[in-house]
């Protein structure tokens, strides 16, 4: 069946490099469909694209949290129709969705930007039910889609001794991270704080590509390594297969 590859990456609103410099650093991975948030608006990920070679492009309409260039938008080979930015409860947090070919066969691709309850009960209380509101959508989308999501999610994955349960949720719809498939230990990895050496290896995993297992496979993919980092996320990517 059709592989094709997946990165994404939060891009820290281009604080630290161009949309050429993050691009660039993409290239020798080759992506088909290239997931981008916290990217700055207007025709950042169009500069991005033309470095990847990139034909089409979606940027999703409303920024992460209200913030300022904070979009979710994707990148792809081939063109990218039937747009939509699916709510998680309101216009703060959003999913920029859109729908390709890969080989004659339609996938789904949504670029994600969790939100992240700490402040008090409430808030937390808020997070889930924007997070549930999403597993809900996409959960009574997966008998007519094959979907493919990436992005900053703001959680780890469940691991001996600490149960994530926004990993489990995915996992009740039949999403699993890339990882699974990879046998890639998250525990001795990060993701996340990229500018800080105190924290390699720290287990802070919370940026992810996510796919229906049953119907996708990753073959090949990882972290990816950049001295120096270009954001406080390093990128992710995966090469996926159809089964």
């Amino acid at each position: 069946m059709g592989a094709f590859t997946v990165t994404a990456w939060n891009v820290e609103f281009s604080k630290s490099a161009t949309a050429s410099e993050i691009a660039a650093a993409l290239v020798p991975y080759k992506p088909d469909v290239a997931l981008f948030c916290e990217a700055p608006g207007g025709n950042w990920t169009r500069e991005a694209a033309d470095v990847l070679g990139l034909q089409h492009t979606v940027v999703g309409q409303y920024a992460t949290a209200g913030h300022k260039d904070k979009y979710k938008s994707i990148a792809g080979r081939t063109p990218l129709e039937r747009y939509e930015e699916v709510l998680m409860a309101d216009t703060y947090h959003t999913l920029t969705r859109a729908v390709t070919k890969i080989d004659g066969t339609e996938i789904v691709f949504y670029s994600i930007h969790y939100p992240f309850g700490w402040r008090d009960q409430a808030h937390i209380d808020e997070t889930n039910n924007k997070v549930r509101t999403f597993v809900d959508y996409l959960g009574a989308h997966q008998a007519d889609e094959i979907a493919v999501v990436g992005g900053d999610f703001n959680y780890t994955p469940t691991r001996p001794g600490r149960v994530s349960m926004y990993h489990e949720w995915m996992l009740e719809i039949g999403l699993e991270p890339a990882w699974s498939d990879l046998g890639i230990d998250t525990t001795t990895v990060n993701t996340s704080n990229a500018f800080k050496p105190a924290d390699e290896g720290s287990g802070k995993v919370i940026d992810h590509i996510m796919y229906d297992h049953g119907r996708v496979r990753a073959i090949d993919g990882g972290i990816i390594q950049l001295d120096p980092p270009l954001s406080d996320h390093k990128p992710v990517w995966a090469r996926l297969e159809l089964r």
